[in-house]
């Protein structure tokens, strides 16, 4: 068997992009090459890799045996084409996916105190929902994800992060921000502005206060944060968010905190799919992750 290094990139492209149509823009190569290449290693290997469903490519089983052992013999060879590079351009091949949040709010710092300190380039970053970046980590397609905690997923490992905490912001005007002290039914019948099913805001929100409510009634749902504090900025009604998100517009005093009795937390942690190879640029990011969380515990 002579496997080429050819036929392992197109591999992997087709597994992280889900067509050849993507992968052929990805490698620069034609579709047929492309297709051409994947029946070669088909061939060779003597069995399919993919489910073929409509227009997309699906690793089968053998096909995800296969993907960590051909994610680490590709990164390997990208750390021999660039030994004699820069260690600055390196890091800049490691590919991070982050929820919203954590994207908008925290990670930009991070990423910024990670170029300063270590002198490299800036990773690139990849922000969508938690499904997202788990089945993205599980295609090799990203690096590392931060992420709520409680995901649940088998295939990941998961080390703990920083915390967060969740507070219920009303506008500014709201007769609620008089009391000294709510409880969670007194926010009964309260309109709700609230994060899109399956995004962890929202799976916090349903948690926390949903499930608790007899009445709930969401208002509006809007996939992005900025757009919800903007929302009860201009008093459409309550909304569930992170305390990280909206410490400016309370600071100007566009929405206020509800002095809620219990207290709403919630950990992120720093998620690799468990066969992943983890190079040497991949740990000195996650190394400096750990730093980080020593250095600012929340």
């Amino acid at each position: 068997m002579n496997i080429t290094i050819r036929q392992l990139r197109a591999l992997l492209a087709v597994a992280q992009e889900g067509s050849i149509a993507n992968a052929s823009e990805k490698l620069f190569l034609t579709r047929p090459a492309v297709s051409q290449t994947l029946q070669e290693l088909e061939r060779q290997f003597g069995r399919k890799l993919f489910h073929r469903v409509s227009n997309r490519l699906i690793l089968n089983s053998e096909g995800k045996q296969l993907l960590p052992y051909i994610d680490e013999l590709i990164q390997r060879i990208n750390q021999i084409e660039n030994f004699f590079s820069s260690d600055f351009e390196n890091y800049k091949n490691i590919k991070i996916g982050t929820t919203k949040t954590i994207g908008n709010y925290l990670l930009p710092n991070v990423l910024q105190r990670f170029h300063q300190e270590l002198g490299v380039g800036y990773p690139s970053l990849f922000v969508g929902s938690t499904g997202d970046l788990c089945a993205k980590l599980q295609t090799t397609e990203l690096d590392v994800a931060i992420m709520e905690k409680d995901v649940q997923d088998v295939t990941l490992n998961k080390l703990p992060w920083l915390s967060d905490e969740m507070i219920v912001i009303a506008p500014p005007d709201s007769t609620l921000g008089m009391a000294s002290e709510l409880e969670i039914a007194d926010l009964d019948k309260q309109l709700w502005v609230a994060r899109e099913q399956g995004s962890g805001s929202r799976e916090q929100f349903d948690f926390h206060i949903g499930r608790r409510l007899k009445h709930p009634h969401i208002a509006m749902e809007i996939n992005a944060t900025e757009a919800i504090i903007n929302s009860v900025i201009h008093g459409i009604g309550l909304a569930f968010v992170s305390k990280i998100a909206v410490t400016q517009a309370i600071a100007h005093n566009l929405v206020r905190a509800l002095p809620m009795r219990e207290r709403f937390h919630r950990e992120f942690c720093i998620a690799t799919y468990s066969e992943k190879y983890i190079g040497p640029e991949l740990q000195a990011l996650l190394d400096f992750l750990e730093t980080y969380r020593q250095q600012n515990p929340r």
